[in-house]
């Protein structure tokens, strides 16, 4: 079996934890947006604050999915490329 299928099945590799982690643009806008949540807040009443707070779950969880899905597609894309390269690769020889 593939080293990096165990690894992926025995939950030592996981994809998502290390999203964004060298790509210096992602942490920017990463900083921004918590930043300006936090200034966002502060200016809110309670009221305001809960409706505030029930938009950000609703939108971690979108991002979740979104991310969830752009994986799944990435790997299919990947899994046809490689696919169509080694049927390439057995008509040339």
């Amino acid at each position: 079996m593939s080293i990096t299928i165990e690894k992926l099945y025995e939950g030592k590799l996981e994809p998502l934890k290390s999203i964004g982690k060298s790509n210096g643009e992602m942490r920017r806008i990463g900083n921004l947006i918590e930043r300006n949540k936090c200034k966002l807040e502060e200016m809110l009443d309670n009221d305001e604050k809960e409706i505030f707070e029930k938009y950000v779950e609703c939108m971690d969880e979108y991002m979740i999915l979104v991310s969830e899905q752009a994986f799944c597609d990435g790997f299919c894309l990947g899994a046809r490329i490689l696919s169509e390269a080694v049927s390439g690769a057995e008509q040339l020889l």
